[in-house]
């Protein structure tokens, strides 16, 4: 047994001396070992002594959890959120009511930094308004997008998916849809976007913004192949100039322009004469500091085939006129920070489209009067509280009116 292990000794002993000589042979060749890198990233520059430029990612997880519950004294679809009141000839008017966390959201901020240039950035941010049963809630895609830049010149490119340029602001409701449908226009779609920022020696900003976007239409029949927006053959075109204005006490406001143009395209097996049909909107929007809590904002649009935008009430095509549908709104609202701890808003919204271009039993009008307030009552548990009126004309049909109250729990965090 003793020799047994003395032979293992022997072997052991003599393999520590190979190895030991092939590392003192490959330095005395002037290559001294190295172990292979199991990384993929280079070793130093022998010649120079520098550490190669080395990329340093850097990661901000945030989000929140969000349980809303809803009360409707009528039908206001779809009924998790407010978008319009179902007409009462269609619908029997009876109260509704509404519990869902499917507004709860999730993001990552990452950068990118090197020692040769400015950083870039990304977005990822889901929420779960993506379909499936109110148990089972699917998410989906907000924001996934990238920046880079130019700081030194002025310029930034952003490219993915992100919010419209057009009509910027957004009012603060516990409502998901933010006065989509009654006012407020422009959602998220796929785009690369270019911004000229110029500053003055006052310190006020002027932006110039132009992107080219996907245009997202609709599948109108079953012999229509896809998308009538990517059959148009050709992107968006969205504009927006914006100026920043000096407030009181030092607070900033601003006042802005904004514009799109796009292109839907219907195939001739839907037996439509005119295959093509414009999207277009003009936009001003603003925001106004009074006092120094108090803000004023709001903004206003006129265009036509606005339904990818939420204009129109949802409505785009009038297929029986074979024309764009016009419409024109806007919203207003004003918010107050009472306490550190406590923002309260009161706002309105409208969105009117033209009667004429409308087809029969069409919503015609939709507004909405709202009123809420925040409260953080606890370090990141915050309580909302919304009251709302809700107003839907129709062509043809028994208008229809509702009034809602919501209230929300929320729990945000970030790290």
């Amino acid at each position: 047994m003793h020799d047994s292990v003395d032979h293992r000794r022997t072997w052991l002993r003599a393999l520590v001396l190979v190895v030991s000589g092939l590392l003192l042979t490959d330095s005395a060749n002037g290559s001294p070992a190295a172990p292979a890198s199991t990384t993929g990233k280079d070793t130093p520059n022998a010649e120079s002594g520098k550490e190669p430029d080395k990329p340093k990612f850097k990661a901000d997880w945030y989000g929140y959890v969000k349980l809303d519950a809803a009360w409707d004294d009528s039908l206001i679809e779809p009924g998790n959120f407010a978008r319009w009141v179902a007409s009462p000839s269609i619908v029997e008017e009876h109260a509704h009511f509404n519990m869902t966390a499917r507004q709860s959201r999730l993001g990552i901020d990452i950068t990118h930094e090197t020692e040769d240039g400015p950083p870039v950035s990304a977005k990822l941010e889901i929420d779960f308004y993506g379909g499936g049963a109110e148990n089972k809630n699917l998410p989906q895609l907000r924001h996934a997008y990238f920046d880079f830049g130019w700081p030194e010149h002025g310029w930034a490119i952003r490219a993915g998916q992100t919010s419209d340029v057009i009509s910027p602001l957004v009012p603060t409701t516990l409502n998901y849809t933010v006065a989509w449908w009654v006012g407020n226009i422009g959602y998220r779609r796929p785009m690369v976007r270019a911004i000229k920022t110029l500053k003055s020696e006052s310190g006020n900003e002027t932006l110039f913004t132009a992107a080219l976007s996907r245009t997202i239409g609709d599948d109108f029949g079953s012999v229509e192949p896809g998308d009538s927006g990517v059959d148009s053959g050709v992107p968006t075109l969205q504009l927006a100039f914006s100026r920043s204005l000096g407030g009181p006490g030092g607070r900033r406001g601003k006042i802005g322009l904004s514009g799109h143009w796009g292109r839907e395209h219907l195939e001739e097996g839907l037996g439509l004469p005119a295959p093509n049909y414009d999207s277009w909107s003009a936009n001003l929007d603003f925001l106004v500091p009074v006092a120094s809590r108090g803000t004023l904002k709001g903004e206003a649009w006129a265009g036509q085939n606005l339904d990818d935008y939420f204009g129109g009430v949802g409505h785009g095509i009038d297929f029986d006129r074979e024309r764009e549908i016009e419409a024109m709104g806007g919203w207003l609202a004003f918010e107050i920070r009472a306490r550190p701890d406590l923002l309260a808003t009161i706002g309105l919204g409208l969105d009117d489209p033209d009667d004429v271009t409308l087809p029969g039993g069409a919503r015609s009008r939709n507004r909405a009067l709202w009123a809420n307030f925040l409260w953080d009552f606890r370090p990141a548990l915050r309580f909302g509280l919304e009251g709302s009126w809700w107003q839907t004309d129709y062509l043809d049909l028994e208008d229809g009116s509702s009034f809602r109250l919501q209230s929300s729990l929320i729990f945000s965090f970030a790290g």
